[in-house]
This record gives structure tokens, C-alpha cells and sequence, in this order.
């Protein structure tokens, strides 16, 4: 089991990961545009201080962008759903970008992940935002995507996070409210050796699988004031969902 190294700070909450990314990369979508103050800490929110975070755009995401007025380093997609003046101005203050016909075998996401592992020297930490809400397909696809990438990914915003956990990995997690609701989501069949600590239903060592809804809609447990909870496993790809806001 790897040993927690490394904090992510993020608006509402902060995390131990098992591993230490030497970058974190956001990576904004088209899915929810989160609150703009939610996206102004994120940028200002990290462990060196200061908006060290480099940003990839997908598609529309640029969009975001362009109202923040903060240049991506890539922009991906076809531009099926960005407005033309955000791309040009992307493209006029020097962004890379990577155009695809509309029709191809992957998603923008996928294709976005793929970049970041491919231009980046380390293996950095994606923060994927805007990705939650819209299409119910869109959403799954983003979720397993993430889980299974070559790069670590947590997808979040002010309403909703989702970390991942791989075989053998532990996270701690640190709230600054209450989550309204903490769900562990299996992306492989099953995953085993799952244990909990800090949650009102814990788990020791327990088998989850994709097909049962064990480890639904949990909370933290009523005398866990530090708003604090861990979870481990021993094999499988795992997702730790918080609800922030229903």
C-alpha cells in the first residue's frame, strides 16, 4: 500500500493522494460550468501558491476561458461547441491547438487526456472541471475515461468531486463542509479489500462490485468533527464521489 504523499488543495476540500505528481494540469470541459469564484480559487489554490496550474481546453471549455480571461496551453477538439471568438483568441495569444474532425473514434476528453500525458515531462495530476451535468453518455464516458487513464484525474467542481483509487492505494480526505452524500463507485467488476475509516457506515475489507449499490449514499459519521475519512483497497480501479450540493 503506498504511503500518503502528496496534499491537493482544492476550494472546498483537500486530499492525500498515494502519489506525488511533480505538476497539476486543469483541464476544463464542456460539461457544468462551475461558479466563477469556485474556478478563481481553483486557479489560485495550489501547494507552491499562485496560478502555477497549467490550463487544456476541450472544446467549449475554452469558453471558460475566454471569460476568465486565462489562456490555454492546448486547446482540443473540433470545435463543434466553442464559440468561434474564444478560438481565435486562444489561438491568437499562442495556444496549441489540436483540431479533430467531428467525426472520429474518441471523445475530446479522451483525446485531451492522451495530450496531457504526451506533452507534459511528468506525469502531472489532471483536474478536470467542467465535466459534470449534460448528457448522461457524455458524463459516463468522462468517469471511466479518467478512472482508467494513464495519468491520475479527479473530476471536480463546487457541487460534485471524484477521486479514483487504484490497486493498493489509500486517499484521505478532508471536507470543509459536510458532504451531502459519499458513494465508492467501482470502474472494474469488482473491487476488493475495500476499508473505510471516518464514515457513519464503515467497511473492513469488503469485496465491492459493479453490479450492487453496497456503498451508496454514505456520510461522515456523527462524531468525525475533522470532517475527515479514508478509504483503501487492495485491487480494482475505485471512484470516491462526494455530493456538495444536490
Amino acid at each position: 500500500m503506498h504511503e500518503y504523499k502528496h496534499a491537493l488543495i482544492l476550494p472546498t476540500l483537500h486530499a492525500t493522494l498515494p502519489c506525488l505528481p511533480p505538476q497539476e494540469l486543469v483541464c476544463l470541459g464542456g460539461g457544468r460550468t462551475p461558479t466563477k469564484d469556485w474556478l478563481t480559487q481553483l486557479f489560485q489554490q495550489s501547494e507552491k501558491g499562485g496560478t502555477d496550474r497549467p490550463i487544456l481546453a476541450i472544446d467549449r471549455g475554452v469558453n471558460i476561458c475566454y471569460a476568465l480571461k486565462l489562456p490555454p496551453v492546448h486547446l482540443i477538439g473540433d470545435g463543434d461547441s466553442a464559440s468561434k471568438a474564444a478560438w481565435t483568441w486562444a489561438e491568437e495569444r499562442g495556444t496549441h491547438v489540436h483540431a479533430f474532425p467531428p467525426e472520429k473514434d474518441f471523445t475530446d476528453t479522451e483525446l485531451a487526456l492522451q495530450i496531457a500525458a504526451e506533452n507534459f515531462i511528468t506525469r502531472p495530476l489532471v483536474i478536470l472541471t467542467a465535466a459534470f451535468g449534460g448528457r448522461l453518455d457524455h458524463l459516463m464516458s468522462t468517469a471511466a475515461v479518467a478512472a482508467h487513464a494513464d495519468i491520475p484525474c479527479v473530476l471536480a467542481d463546487e457541487r460534485e468531486t471524484l477521486f479514483y483509487l487504484h490497486a493498493g492505494e489509500s486517499l484521505t480526505v478532508t471536507c470543509d463542509t459536510a458532504p451531502h452524500a459519499i458513494s465508492l463507485l467501482p470502474f472494474t467488476e469488482e473491487c476488493t479489500g475495500v476499508t473505510t475509516h471516518g464514515l457513519y457506515w464503515e467497511l473492513l475489507d469488503a469485496c465491492i462490485t459493479n453490479r450492487a449499490s453496497l456503498a451508496i449514499s454514505n456520510v461522515l459519521a456523527r462524531e468525525n468533527t475533522k470532517k475527515t475519512f479514508t478509504v483503501s483497497i487492495k485491487s480494482g480501479v475505485l471512484g470516491i464521489y462526494l455530493c456538495h450540493k444536490e
